[in-house]
């Protein structure tokens, strides 16, 4: 009787056991397509009159576009530390690319914070993610600290800008090359989840393209809005990246199980508009943080859908372990919230009511489109957006002329309604007070909670010489 007993339990076992297999959660496949210096209205379909995205228009279409989505700095560095980190500046120290003592220093009026490196006890996404049972790859720019290799990446595939030889492959910003070996890497780890993480060298300056893309650009009638033949050919060229890249997710079978987040470190450089923005890469007006940004996963987001919340680069950290069903380390301050509910249309707004920038420090640029004067991109300032209001708070002002006190009159603080004033050229700090002054106490208590240090009166003791100018930013 024991044995017919046995023999008719053993299939309800088998059963049982395969319905807790299907309630297991599945772990997707996370990609990352990161685009340096891409702008805001560079796409197609965000408005350019003469950039081709195709495959890119064709991921909004079949995907979700986030309108007001935001790089976690202005320039290359301090976002992607922030983004991998999902830290602000603050808590990381990032806060430039090679030094944060940048132009004519006898046009500097207060010592900038030092930048640090990100460091290696800093619990990445990568780590993150590859501890919670992913492979882990990164093809392309790193521009961080150390090896990526020491932050979280099992396969790394990272180069720096001198290795790109474009007179002798033909590669503009090797983007073929890193594109094919991302393809490789997702063929040999199809069977097992893994997170992607393919951040190109392209768009940013040096600006190159093939001979017979310049040729068809060149030939091609200008747009109002954009007209650069090489820049416009480098776009399509990453936009071709792109298109192999999904196609690849597709040819593998896995595209219902993977989710692909298209974005920028940052706003574009000064000769490529983006109007109606004010301001390019390297400033905390809109065209130095705003970025295009779009996802993809067929399986869980309605096609053809958008949002107009204020998403920021850092949220991708909690993101991408709340997809992978992973808990956040519990050790670890997370700056980001969620973005799944928004990817799902669980809900259209996040819980955090402000997004936050640091940047105490001096960076270069003269007569630069859209500045506060003719000398820098960026004086000392820390920056609070908070819904449909922004305000951006100058430490020179503060520190040396009148601060508080003298707020009326200092030109310490600007405020917009970048709802209803996006190109910032309407400064109400001196007729939206109420709001100017609460949002400034926010922004004070968070720069206490963060030790957000200001840039200092110049001492003996303080003082530093700026580190000799490297190329790029």
């Amino acid at each position: 009787m024991k044995k017919i007993i046995l023999f008719l339990l053993f299939p309800l076992c088998l059963s049982l056991s395969a319905l807790g297999d299907e309630k297991k959660p599945v772990k997707p496949n996370i990609i990352l397509f990161f685009v340096d210096d891409m702008g805001w209205k560079d796409p197609s379909f965000m408005g350019s009159d003469y950039h081709e995205t195709p495959y890119l228009d064709q991921m909004a279409e079949e995907g979700m576009v986030f309108y007001n989505a935001y790089s976690s700095g202005p320039n290359c560095a301090p976002s992607r530390a922030s983004m991998i980190s999902g830290q602000y500046t603050p808590r990381h120290g990032k806060i430039a690319v090679w030094d944060s003592k940048r132009g004519p220093e006898d046009k500097m009026r207060l010592e900038p914070v030092p930048d640090q490196e990100l460091s290696l006890d800093n619990y990445t996404m990568a780590e993150a993610l590859k501890d919670g049972g992913y492979v882990t790859g990164i093809f392309g720019k790193w521009h961080i600290a150390g090896e990526a290799s020491e932050q979280g990446f099992m396969v790394d595939k990272s180069t720096e800008p001198k290795e790109i030889k474009f007179k002798k492959t033909n590669d503009p910003k090797d983007i073929y090359k890193l594109t094919d070996e991302a393809c490789e890497f997702m063929e040999e780890h199809k069977e097992q989840p893994f997170f992607l993480y393919l951040p190109h060298h392209a768009v940013h300056a040096k600006w190159e393209a093939r001979q017979e893309m310049l040729e068809y650009f060149k030939s091609k009638e200008k747009g109002t809005l954009h007209n650069n033949p090489v820049y416009a050919g480098m776009m399509k060229h990453m936009d071709e990246s792109l298109g192999a890249i999904i196609n690849k997710v597709k040819e593998l079978g896995i595209d219902d199980n993977t989710i692909i987040v298209f974005t920028s470190d940052n706003g574009s450089l000064g000769k490529i508009h983006q109007d109606p923005l004010r301001g390019v890469k390297g400033m905390l007006y809109e065209g130095g943080i705003r970025v295009p940004m779009v996802v993809w996963y067929p399986s869980k987001i309605k096609a053809g859908t958008s949002s107009t919340e204020s998403v920021v680069n850092t949220d991708f950290y909690p993101t991408f372990l709340d997809l992978a069903g992973l808990k956040a380390p519990k050790d670890k301050i997370l700056d980001g919230e969620s973005l799944k509910d928004l990817f799902f249309g669980k809900k259209t707004q996040l819980k955090r009511e402000s997004i936050f920038y640091h940047y105490p420090n001096y960076l270069d640029g003269k007569n630069a489109r859209g500045g506060r004067d003719p000398y820098f991109r960026n004086r000392p300032v820390t920056v609070v957006i908070n819904g449909d209001w922004k305000l951006l708070f100058y430490h020179e002002e503060y520190v040396l002329d009148g601060g508080l006190e003298k707020i009326d009159q200092n030109n310490m603080v600007e405020l917009y309604n970048i709802k209803e004033d996006i190109s910032e050229s309407n400064n109400l700090a001196l007729t939206q007070k109420e709001i100017r002054d609460r949002l400034l106490k926010d922004l004070q208590l968070w720069m206490k909670q963060t030790n957000a240090r200001l840039a200092m009166k110049p001492t003996t003791e303080n003082y530093r010489q700026p580190i000799e100018e490297r190329k790029g930013d």
